[in-house]
């Protein structure tokens, strides 16, 4: 094997025995080959090692079982060993469409290798492909404001491993299921990503998907954030509201689906300074009904 590769794949893992074998199989598909996967083991107690064993004929494919530590320290163990001039995040319940890589490859060139880059996708939900937010944005370099309402990448961007500013990933376990957007925010203070206008991710929006756990779990987590990027970014007061009024949109957003409507209004009333009037209005009508009554409008809406 090369001691050079273009890509780099980390793929990390924990307890993805239905997943990962899709998420390797999308990625050993990719028409540019010039890659190594390097998936990393977060502690699985499931059946993922038995999994992954074939795949490792391919001497591209590199295991790293390692004790639990959540996402973001898996991330930067796998960044340490890449060989790569440009390293991946591949979330092993996610994939890619056979041309993902080669997609990044001509626009790494083209656009003169930037710094961190990245494709649009698209969630998948019972089958079912929905856009992504990102889907309707044109091609170009985004900054910092970009992430001020939120991660619209989760974790899915290449960055250039030789890059003297780049910020490794929050490994503090408190902040787990954040810290990629984390990650975006620090680096983004001083840098730029190139948006690519190709969907070329596929993200499964499954039951056990982070982002669908308890909505005090998550809305716990992203209360923790504002002392931290107090800490750790050099906001202005505006950047500031933008991102602690997305922070209270969030919990509202979450506190809806669950039904709890007391909680649901507490932090809409807080997110109301960051959000235009439409979004406002939007999201307090919406808690104020509460999911069950949404519904029936919806479907009031279609007999009419």
């Amino acid at each position: 094997m090369k001691e050079i590769c273009f890509f780099s794949v980390v793929i990390p893992s924990y307890n993805r025995e239905s997943f990962i074998r899709a998420t390797v199989e999308s990625v050993v598909s990719q028409t540019y080959s010039d890659f190594e996967i390097l998936i990393v083991d977060d502690g699985s107690t499931d059946k993922t090692a038995d999994i992954v064993a074939p795949f490792l004929i391919d001497t591209r494919i590199k295991y790293f079982p390692k004790c639990n530590a959540e996402r973001g320290a898996a991330r930067n163990y796998g960044m340490a060993r890449a060989r790569g001039e440009y390293v991946l995040f591949l979330d092993s319940d996610d994939r890619w469409l056979p041309d993902h890589l080669a997609t990044l490859y001509q626009a790494i060139q083209e656009q003169k290798q930037p710094n961190f880059i990245a494709c649009k996708f698209q969630l998948e939900r019972d089958g079912q492909l929905t856009p992504s937010d990102l889907a309707s944005r044109p091609a170009g370099y985004y900054g910092l404001d970009i992430f001020l309402h939120g991660n619209p990448l989760a974790c899915n961007f290449a960055v250039r491993r030789e890059n003297p500013q780049l910020i490794l990933f929050e490994e503090d376990r408190k902040y787990a299921s954040v810290e990629d957007w984390m990650f975006m925010l620090q680096n983004m203070e001083h840098d730029h990503l190139y948006l690519v206008d190709a969907a070329t991710v596929i993200m499964n929006d499954h039951d056990d998907r982070s982002m669908r756990a308890d909505h005090r779990t998550m809305s716990d987590r992203w209360l923790k954030l504002p002392s931290w990027f107090d800490e750790h970014l050099h906001l202005t007061q505006v950047q500031r509201q933008q991102l602690l009024g997305h922070i209270y949109y969030l919990c509202a957003i979450h506190a809806y689906a669950a039904d709890a409507r007391n909680e649901a209004l507490l932090y809409a009333w807080k997110a109301l300074p960051a959000l235009s009037v439409r979004q406002a209005a939007v999201l307090v009508a919406r808690c104020m009904i509460g999911v069950g009554g949404v519904g029936l409008l919806k479907k009031f809406a279609k007999r009419s």
